[in-house]
């Protein structure tokens, strides 16, 4: 297992296609934070941060503690989501680690 990073999200009201678009215009990326018995949590992450972390391997093993809202969650990504055609993270889903 990897070195825990830290990584700054912020808690997202809206979901869905329409909102999802706008935060990709505005330089984020949507994720979903599961798990641990507890209910899903949407947040947005920096897309440039994310896109360094995916192409500097071992993101799918490293453990994250992410800050949202002056919270720190503690998570795993589980999977993440690339356009076909330009190669690049839409979107990013992670697990408690409990």
């Amino acid at each position: 297992m990897s070195e825990v990073k830290t990584l700054k999200a912020v808690k997202r009201e809206r979901a869905g296609k329409g909102s999802s678009r706008a935060l990709r215009n505005d330089g984020q990326i949507p994720a979903v934070i599961y798990g641990d018995k507890q209910p899903a949590l949407s947040v947005a992450i920096d897309y440039k941060t994310v896109y360094y972390l995916i192409y500097g391997g071992g993101f799918k093993s490293t453990v994250f503690n992410i800050e949202v809202d002056g919270q720190i969650i503690k998570a795993q990504p589980k999977d993440y989501q690339m356009d076909r055609v330009k190669d690049t993270p839409l979107h990013v889903d992670f697990i408690r680690v409990a």
